[in-house]
């Protein structure tokens, strides 16, 4: 059964998308996607809708939430902060109710959120899709951007002077997006090599890759060769696609979620 709604969180309302099975029983396996930052979630949307509906074929209770302050959700993106982001993603696990099995999905910046969440409850398994290895990344990328569009500065200049404007509490505005001082912080703060996904009985790590010999990214590997140090079970994979949260055009990837469904299965 498709369904949409919007579901009270602690700052306002999020909505919320996905499949329910007609009957709530405790045996269900239960779903949750969480979707990349700003402009990379509306490119990436359509991807991560095929995504849940192939989950939803194979027999999971999914829901993919707008995080308060994104999409659809009530809230303005620069009072959006980490805090209220985890709640919201609390609530939405609350909401699939009691599983058999809970899964969770993260592309990207969304990857740090899923890892995140693993301290508060328990999963089956995880899946990082392309996954940033620090929130640090997502930040520099849209300073390089906002230093590209109005022409700031130049290079490290450039973004260095926009990180002191961070420092002193001022909300920059990028793309369209309203960037706060507060959101800007918790990116820097959230990095995978500080996590550990501890309880989850598999880490499913996949990247897109050009060519069938290229290999994980470097800060990948470094992550990835940590958590198995302290026994985390990793499952790595590539497929061929394009980056399809960075294109103006949409760039559908089935790949990536046939090899999703393909791993869960293993």
């Amino acid at each position: 059964m498709r369904v949409a709604f919007f579901l009270d969180s602690q700052a306002g309302k999020i909505f919320c998308t996905g499949s329910f099975s007609e009957q709530r029983e405790n045996g269900r396996r239960c779903a949750l996607i969480i979707a990349p930052f700003a402009e990379e979630m509306n490119r990436s949307r359509h991807v991560l809708s095929h995504l849940e509906r192939s989950l939803s074929a194979a027999g999971y209770d999914v829901l993919l939430p707008d995080l308060y302050g994104t999409g659809d959700s009530e809230g303005d993106f620069r009072d959006a902060t980490l805090n209220i982001w985890r709640a919201d993603i609390d609530t939405v696990i609350e909401r699939l109710g009691p599983c058999r099995e809970l899964h969770l999905f993260g592309l990207r910046a969304g990857a740090l959120l899923a890892t995140d969440a693993v301290d508060r409850h328990p999963v089956h398994t995880l899946t990082l899709l392309h996954p940033l290895a620090e929130g640090r990344q997502q930040l520099n990328q849209m300073l390089r951007l906002r230093v590209a569009v109005n022409l700031f500065g130049e290079g490290k200049q450039g973004i260095d002077k926009l990180k002191e404007q961070l420092d002193q509490g001022e909300t920059l505005e990028i793309a369209g997006y309203r960037l706060s001082a507060q959101l800007a912080g918790d990116l820097e703060d959230l990095s995978l090599q500080s996590m550990t996904p501890d309880g989850v009985e598999r880490v499913n790590w996949i990247e897109l890759v050009l060519q069938h010999d290229h290999s994980l990214l470097r800060d990948s590997n470094r992550v990835i060769g940590d958590w198995s140090a302290q026994g985390i079970a990793v499952k790595t994979s590539t497929v061929i696609c394009d980056q399809f949260w960075l294109t103006q055009e949409i760039a559908r990837c089935p790949a990536i979620v046939d090899r999703t469904l393909q791993l869960l299965d293993g």
